[in-house]
């Protein structure tokens, strides 16, 4: 026969049970799937979990609780003057080591650090972003830790740099001072917080950054001007008596007819000093192609014969390292390109000093000296005018948008809408078909 259940018996027994447990100075206790120690020391009750759920392992490691236990009751070991008792028992009387720390890295080291790590950068960027971290080391310091470099700090660092000049006037000559745009510190801080979480995420910092761009007060970028050519805005200049920040705002969006393309390139083909120059400068007069995109084309991908070259992209697809894209030689392109692989030095990149790649800074630098001086060309601003140039004649000349994208590889809306306004031709036809 079943035995019939005592309920008052029952709960008498529990309670005997947890008198005696009590009395007790070290038990485990079972909770869920884990074990626990509860046990006493010097008139105060502790628990704590044994970081497992195997009962054997569990009762060993009691062991060491219950000797610290017992040898501090025996007087025969001493809790340290302000050691907290918990951890020093469980820890079998010993002083609990404290975890380590994380490195408290500072913005002064930050940039060696990121940029060690972002190998895959290229040249123009490492650089872009060396120059963007430097101005937050000048402003807030080499010293200050990462972590203290919060939303206030960041407010301090948009109030400085707005406040700085971009073209710092020197000596009373040259341009007048721009100041900083919006646009521009917004995009340094794009690049400090990139390099904040990439340090909290490897062990650099201890937390990642608790601010995001979007919390700072920006003033709005007014935008880009509209392409123009040469002659739009010289008499644009003439008319308004624009300062040179206006002024500069224009010629930064200047574009180059076909004519004013042929006649830089004669320009450049009778002041460069390098044999190198003329070919880089077509490279990229006569297709549209990135700064760098010109740096790392190789040899191998000229075809003179077929009359095309494939152009090595890094910005259509981020999954993978280099795209390319084919463009068609313009006949002197080809004629130049074939007289510089007469003389070249060796190696595998097309466009190349002294057998290995071209600098950016360099290509830059060797650009400007061959316009110096000439009073129209001198206004060209960089390599990207060339490559607007492309695009703005080829718009003007009425080509499929597609075929546009096609050679110059855009990416975005945003750029094919700068040149909706050079195919008045399409919207005037398109007009006149509403009556």
């Amino acid at each position: 026969m079943r035995p019939i259940c005592n309920p008052v018996a029952t709960s008498a027994g529990a309670q005997r049970a947890r008198n005696e447990e009590n009395a007790m100075q070290c038990y485990p206790r079972k909770v869920g799937d884990g074990w626990y120690v509860v046990f006493r020391c010097l008139g105060s009750r502790y628990t704590a979990s044994l970081r497992t759920g195997d009962e054997r392992e569990a009762d060993v490691r009691l062991g060491p609780i219950k000797d610290a236990i017992y040898r501090i009751e025996k007087g025969l070991l001493e809790v340290p003057p302000g050691a907290d008792v918990r951890s020093f028992v469980l820890a079998g009387g010993r002083i609990a080591e404290r975890p380590a720390t994380r490195p408290r890295t500072t913005l002064g080291e930050l940039p060696d650090l990121y940029l060690n790590a972002m190998r895959q950068l290229e040249e123009n960027s490492r650089l872009t972003v060396r120059i963007h971290l430097n101005h937050a080391v000048r402003i807030l310091k080499a010293r200050t830790p990462l972590i203290a470099v919060d939303l206030a700090r960041v407010d301090e660092y948009v109030r400085v740099r707005l406040s700085e000049d971009a073209r710092p006037l020197k000596a009373g000559k040259g341009p007048s001072p721009r100041k900083i745009l919006g646009y521009t510190v917004a995009k340094e801080l794009t690049t400090l917080r990139a390099a904040m979480s990439w340090a909290a995420a490897h062990g650099h910092a201890e937390s990642p950054p608790t601010w995001a761009t979007a919390d700072v007060s920006l003033p709005k970028d007014r935008g880009r001007e509209p392409f123009r050519t040469y002659d739009e805005i010289v008499e644009i200049v003439r008319r308004r008596g624009l300062d040179a920040d206006e002024e500069g705002r224009l010629w930064e969006c200047l574009y180059l007819t076909g004519p004013e393309v042929r006649d830089l390139l004669k320009t450049v083909e009778r002041a460069a000093a390098d044999p190198w120059v003329y070919p880089m400068v077509a490279f990229v007069a006569m297709t549209g192609c990135r700064r760098a995109e010109m740096a790392r084309s190789l040899v191998d991908d000229w075809d003179l014969g077929a009359g095309r070259v494939s152009i090595r992209e890094k910005k259509r697809d981020k999954s993978v390292d280099v795209t390319t894209r084919d463009v068609d030689l313009h006949p002197e392109l080809a004629r130049a390109m074939k007289a510089w692989f007469a003389i070249h030095p060796g190696g595998s990149f097309a466009i190349s000093p002294s057998g290995g790649p071209v600098r950016a800074d360099t290509a830059s630098e060797k650009f400007k000296e061959a316009l110096s001086g000439h009073p129209k060309w001198s206004k060209v601003r960089g390599f990207h005018v060339l490559r607007h140039s492309v695009a703005s004649v080829l718009a003007s000349e009425g080509v499929d948008q597609r075929y546009i994208d096609k050679i110059l590889g855009h990416q975005t809306e945003a750029m094919r809408k700068r040149y909706q306004h050079l195919t008045p031709g399409k919207v005037k036809a398109a007009i006149g078909r509403l009556f």
